[in-house]
């Protein structure tokens, strides 16, 4: 496992090599213009806006009548835009880039061991990288951000997280559309994560929760489909999408004065079924099917799923746009998990935002099976709540609270607070001085989740190659 993801890493960093040394042979474009607008929210210290491979089945279903086939930016809720700013050449493209100084005071408490504490000075560098290219009927896209830490004089690659989304969209037909993706998300014993808990598209209203947990080892998450498109009518639109997917992470056990090292894997296959249909321009209602069958492989008998189990999430949902600025989305419908403790129960996803002339905010709920930075069976509840303020044409906060909770089939239940906030001044439309502070408190399984409180700040300065547009 450790083979693999260094081999991942280091192509990351020749990538990132390349597409900053090709100027220096002649390759550099010339730097287009954009109007593209950067959501202020959505930054993140860290550049880790996590998209965790988030399934179909959490995404409301697209209106009907609009392009069925999407491409996500990799870390965010918005679409990827065309133009990637001054950084491209050809193909490749750097989208962003970011340094920053990181401190962190954290306690953990282990079970019959004193509280033990930790602080961290840090110095995390990371970059955005695009591959992308459009054909006439088809377009490919790779998105990557590699990072790395550097503490006391030592360089971590397997600090930070480290993200990697391919999307393949064909136009079939007129009315037959495919898409193949693979979405693939890693990360490392000792995270440091310090961004907004979830991100949101305010173009749109859809919003994209965060993985913030963090173990005492490793865990990766990767998910493959294929997802086809119909256009039924000019107001309505089905599409499923076949999916496997694989899950492992690492966890210690302490028993006494004896650390046992423990390690749990999942394999999945299954897929996703949705409708949507458009009563108006501005009102769409529909509804979505996943369901997984999961095999898993654990070490520990005390922590994490003990035995195979079919994992099901049926929504009704209905999505409105009122005037310009708000959008509502809601879905309503059962979550079950068979073969496991988890039973049936209520399936919801909620989230409503609202575009100000200065400020933006955004409220976020989901309640199913999703990826929380841990291998788990059962469904997790997650709220959220970001609010953004334009004070001046530079300077802007976002401050933003949420709460996950997942019950029962890990033998305890596991929950955490996540609170922070971020504060951000503008040099220039594309470089930006940003600051966090937050608090992180979670209970675990003490295995492959830590129970652990985090209080961090950081400061740092990011470029983005999508200038921020000053209202």
């Amino acid at each position: 496992m450790g083979t693999e993801v260094n081999r991942i890493w280091q192509r990351g960093k020749l990538l990132l090599a390349l597409c900053l040394l090709t100027p220096l042979f002649g390759f550099c474009q010339e730097a287009s213009t954009t109007n593209a607008t950067q959501d202020p929210g959505s930054s993140s210290t860290s550049g880790q806006s996590q998209d965790p491979a988030t399934p179909p089945d959490q995404q409301q279903p697209k209106p009907a009548g609009e392009p069925g086939l999407l491409v996500r930016a990799l870390n965010g809720a918005g679409t990827l835009p065309g133009n990637k700013g001054p950084l491209q050449w050809g193909w490749i493209s750097v989208s962003s880039l970011g340094l920053y100084e990181y401190f962190s005071q954290a306690n953990f408490q282990i079970p019959n061991q004193p509280s033990q504490s930790q602080t961290i000075y840090a110095t995390a560098m990371w970059a955005s990288i695009v591959v992308d290219k459009e054909f006439k009927r088809s377009r490919f896209t790779l998105q990557y951000n590699p990072s790395l830490i550097i503490s006391n004089g030592q360089v971590y690659s397997n600090v930070l997280n480290q993200t990697m989304k391919l999307d393949t969209t064909f136009e079939l037909t007129p009315r037959w559309g495919m898409q193949i993706t693979d979405r693939f998300s890693y990360y490392g014993s000792q995270r440091t994560f310090s961004g907004l808990p979830f991100t949101t598209d305010y173009l749109t209203g859809t919003s994209s929760p965060q993985v913030f947990l963090s173990g005492p080892g490793t865990a990766l998450n990767n998910s493959i489909g294929a997802s086809f498109s119909y256009a039924w009518s000019p107001v309505t639109t089905v599409s499923f999408a076949p999916t496997f997917g694989y899950q492992y992470s690492t966890g210690t056990q302490v028993t006494g004065e004896t650390q046992t090292s423990e390690r749990v894997s999942s394999i999945s296959e299954g897929g996703t079924f949705t409708v949507s249909h458009s009563l108006s321009a501005t009102q769409t209602v529909g509804f979505s099917y996943s369901g997984q069958h999961a095999s898993y492989t654990n070490t520990s008998t005390s922590a994490g799923p003990q035995s195979n189990a079919l994992l099901q999430d049926f929504l009704v949902t209905y999505s409105q746009q009122l005037k310009a600025t708000w959008w509502i989305h809601a879905g309503v419908g059962i979550t079950n998990t068979t073969g496991n403790s988890g039973g049936t129960g209520l399936g919801l996803n909620f989230g409503i935002s609202k575009n100000f002339r200065r400020s933006n905010l955004a409220v976020y709920y989901n309640r199913g099976h999703q990826f929380n930075g841990f291998v788990t069976s059962g469904a997790s509840d997650n709220v959220g709540v970001t609010h953004t303020i334009n004070w001046t044409t530079r300077f802007s906060t976002a401050t933003s609270a949420t709460y996950t909770r997942t019950p029962g089939v890990n033998l305890t239940t596991q929950s955490a607070w996540y609170a922070t906030e971020q504060v951000n001044f503008g040099l220039t439309r594309s470089l930006s001085l940003s600051s966090n502070f937050g608090y992180l408190s979670q209970v675990g399984d003490d295995v492959y989740v830590l129970s652990s409180n985090r209080r961090f700040a950081t400061i740092g300065i990011m470029w983005s190659g999508q200038p921020q547009t000053r209202y």
